[in-house]
């Protein structure tokens, strides 16, 4: 008479081997599904993040095209006000964001620490000065200035352990004097979305929100 126990020992590992295969399916299947709902919200996040940046973009150009005298006094902070300091910190706005350089995405007044800033614009000098001229960021030469918009909703902002770097964030003196303070790419510097937009005064012409090239990526800001 013929044992089967090596029949039922074959059958059991033919059956073992199957679950394993079908629970390897299964967690690839699981793995795929994480890492595609993780992909979409970034997809998301970043397009609102952009929607934020570019909003404010364009806040920024009325902003500081209306207020287009006072642009030398933004660049020097001869007034005491700070609009060209982007490496200043949300606890530091009462002090050290210039009035208006700042607002939220629904229009309501800013007001900590319930109501925080949902954007900031700042601006610093373009390249307008020439050997044998030194360069000056504080003064404004040819009638352009560079916007700098940045997006504060901390929910579209990237999450800090995805960044190398976490370095505070801080604002160096270009190397090449024509823009004043830059800020060092950290993890405080990358996490938010930002846009730098070339604002244009052109005497004579009315100031217009639509710009040359369209959106804010635009290069033709004129105001009167």
């Amino acid at each position: 008479m013929k044992s089967r126990a090596p029949r039922r020992g074959s059958t059991l590992l033919t059956a073992l081997g199957v679950t394993l295969l079908i629970a390897l399916i299964i967690l690839g299947a699981l793995a795929y599904t994480g890492a595609e709902q993780e992909r979409s919200g970034r997809s998301v996040r970043d397009i609102d993040a952009q929607t934020c940046s570019e909003s404010a973009a364009q806040w920024g150009r009325k902003f500081y095209g209306e207020a287009y005298p006072r642009w030398n006094q933004m660049l020097s902070a001869t007034t005491g006000a700070r609009y060209n300091n982007p490496e200043s910190k949300l606890e530091n706005i009462a002090d050290e964001w210039g009035a208006g350089s700042y607002g939220r995405i629904d229009g309501q007044t800013v007001r900590m620490p319930d109501r925080p800033p949902d954007f900031r614009v700042t601006l610093s000098d373009n390249i307008d000065e020439f050997p044998p001229n030194e360069p000056n960021p504080t003064r404004d030469n040819d009638l352009q200035v560079v916007i700098r918009a940045e997006c504060l909703i901390p929910r579209l902002a990237i999450a800090t352990p995805k960044v190398v770097e976490n370095l505070e964030k801080k604002a160096e003196e270009d190397p090449n004097h024509w823009r004043g303070p830059v800020l060092s790419e950290t993890n405080e510097t990358r996490k938010n979305k930002v846009v730098e937009v070339v604002l244009i005064h052109t005497p004579g012409n009315e100031y217009r929100a639509g710009q040359r090239g369209g959106g804010s990526s635009g290069d033709q800001n004129i105001y009167n």
